[in-house]
C-alpha cells in the first residue's frame, strides 16, 4: 500500500467498506465485482467464503448488500435520467450497468478509493464505453469538489447514494444536504438513496432468516463495522425510538423528512418492493425467508429526493465577522519541532481531502514528540476525518494535557463540541 492511499484510509477508514461490499457482491456471483477484485490482486480463495445456511450474521449481511445494490440499480433506471453521479462509488461494478444502458456514468469517492478504482475501470473498457465514464475526487462536505464532478454533466444528474449517511455526523449531514440541493438547484435532477431507512433493510432481511431472534443477529452484525465510524451506525440522521430493553426499535422518519424539509429538500418514497424482485443470493435462502423477504419490503422504501422550488434560504443572519475573514482561504498546514514540542497552523478547511496532509507532516516529525500545539485561528472548517487525525495526535501523547489546540472560531468549536471531541481537547 503506497504512503498516500494509506494516509487517506488513517484519516477515513470508511473508505475500507467499499472493498466489503465488493467482495459481497463477488460473493453473489456478480462476475464484473470477481473481475475487479482480480485486477486488485485478490486471490479468489479470499474472496469467496461460501454460504452457510446456519450462519444468522454473514448470511443476511450478504443479502442486504446485493438487496440495495439490485434496488437502486432498478431506482435509477426508472427515474429516466441518463447522467449518475455515484457518490460513493467504491469500487461498485454498477459502472458497467450504466453504460450497458447508454447512461454517463460520474464516480465520485475519497482519492484512496478514485486512485485504485480509476485505472482499473480504464483497463476493463474500450475506447467507446470510456468517453461515458469519469471519476472525480470528492468530499461531500466540500461544495467545490461536488460541484466539480457535477460540472461534468450536461444536463439533469440523478444522484445515487448507497451507504455512506450512516457514516456521517450530523453536522456533515446537514452539509451534505444543503451541498446536494445547491446542485439540482443548478442542473436540475434528483438524489436517490437507500440510507434513510437503512435499519429498516437490514431487519427486512434479519427478520426474513433469522425471527424473533433479528434483532440479536443484528447486533452481532453491527460490530463488524467497529472503528469505521464516528457516529452510530443505524442510528444517524434518525431518531430511533428503543423500547423493551432493545428488542422493539422504530425510526422517527416524519422527523428525517423535516430535516430534509428544512434544507429546501422534498422527499418521495419509492417502495423496494416489486413483484419480480429477484436476487442472486436466493439461491441462499430457502421459499419460506423469501416470501418473508418480499413481505417485509413492502414497507420499506428508497428515497427520491428533489429541490424545493418555493425554498428560501435565510440570508439575513451574516456570518460572524471572523468567518467571513477565513471561509474562502484555501488549505495550507505549516508545522515545526523543536525540543518535543510539535507547532502547527492550520488555514482553510480540514476534511477528507485534506486532513491526509496534517497526519503526514505529523508522522514526519519523528516519534519524539512530548507536547503538541495547534493553532487552528484560520481553520473554517473541521469533519470527522480531521478530528479523527487531532485524536489520534492527542493519543500519542503519554501527558495529554501537553495537546493544546487555540484559536478556536465559533464554527470550529460547535463541530467539536456536538461531536464530543471537546471532552479529549485543551481548548486554549
Amino acid at each position: 500500500m503506497n504512503d498516500e492511499k494509506n494516509l487517506s484510509i488513517k484519516v477515513n477508514p470508511t473508505s475500507n467498506t467499499a472493498v466489503t461490499t465488493l467482495i459481497m457482491l463477488a460473493n453473489a456471483h456478480y462476475e464484473k465485482a470477481l473481475e475487479i477484485l482480480e485486477q486488485m490482486g485478490v486471490e479468489k480463495e479470499e474472496i469467496f467464503h461460501g454460504v452457510d445456511p446456519t450462519d444468522m450474521v454473514n448470511r443476511p449481511s450478504d443479502i442486504v448488500r446485493e438487496l440495495r445494490y439490485v434496488a437502486l440499480n432498478r431506482t435509477i433506471e426508472e427515474s429516466g435520467l441518463n447522467i449518475l453521479m455515484d457518490i460513493p462509488c467504491g469500487y461498485t461494478p454498477r459502472v458497467f450497468d450504466c453504460v450497458e444502458k447508454g447512461m454517463h456514468y460520474i464516480g465520485c469517492d475519497l482519492p484512496a478509493v478514485i486512485n485504485d478504482f480509476s485505472p482499473i475501470i480504464a483497463s476493463m473498457t474500450d475506447e467507446e464505453q470510456k468517453k461515458k465514464i469519469d471519476f472525480e475526487v470528492v468530499d461531500v462536505t466540500n461544495y467545490e469538489s461536488m460541484k466539480a464532478a457535477a460540472d461534468k454533466a450536461e444536463g439533469p444528474v440523478c444522484i445515487a447514494m448507497e451507504g455512506l449517511t450512516v457514516y456521517l455526523t450530523p453536522g456533515e449531514m446537514e452539509q451534505l444536504m444543503v451541498n446536494i440541493r445547491r446542485i439540482l438547484t443548478e442542473k436540475g435532477g434528483c438524489w436517490l438513496s437507500s440510507d434513510a431507512e437503512t435499519f429498516d433493510y437490514y431487519m427486512a432481511v434479519f427478520k426474513a432468516v433469522a425471527g424473533d431472534r433479528a434483532m440479536e443477529y443484528l447486533m452481532a452484525a453491527r460490530k463488524g463495522f467497529g472503528g469505521q465510524s464516528d457516529t452510530d451506525l443505524h442510528k444517524n440522521n434518525a431518531s430511533v425510538v428503543n423500547n423493551s430493553g432493545g428488542k422493539n426499535m422504530a425510526v422517527d422518519y416524519e422527523k428525517i423528512e423535516a430535516r430534509y424539509k428544512a434544507k429546501g429538500l422534498l422527499v418521495e418514497k419509492i417502495p423496494y418492493y416489486r413483484d419480480d424482485i429477484e436476487l442472486k443470493l436466493f439461491d441462499a435462502m430457502t421459499g419460506e425467508e423469501i416470501e418473508k423477504l418480499k413481505d417485509n419490503l413492502k414497507h420499506v422504501n428508497v428515497w427520491k429526493i428533489t429541490a424545493d422550488p418555493d425554498f428560501k434560504e435565510d440570508t439575513d443572519q451574516a456570518d460572524p465577522s471572523e468567518m467571513s475573514e477565513i471561509r474562502d482561504l484555501p488549505f495550507e498546514v505549516k508545522s515545526s519541532v523543536s525540543d518535543g514540542l510539535f507547532e502547527e497552523s492550520i488555514q482553510g478547511r480540514m476534511d477528507t481531502l485534506t486532513a491526509p496532509e496534517l497526519l503526514k507532516q505529523f508522522q514526519e516529525a519523528g516519534e519524539n514528540i512530548t507536547s503538541i500545539h495547534v493553532d487552528v485561528s484560520k481553520m473554517a472548517y473541521v469533519s470527522s476525518a480531521g478530528l479523527r487525525v487531532f485524536l489520534m495526535m492527542y493519543k500519542s501523547l503519554e501527558d495529554k494535557e501537553k495537546f493544546k489546540m487555540t484559536g478556536i472560531n465559533a464554527a470550529v468549536r460547535e463541530i467539536i463540541e456536538t461531536t464530543g471531541f471537546d471532552t479529549f481537547f485543551i481548548q486554549v
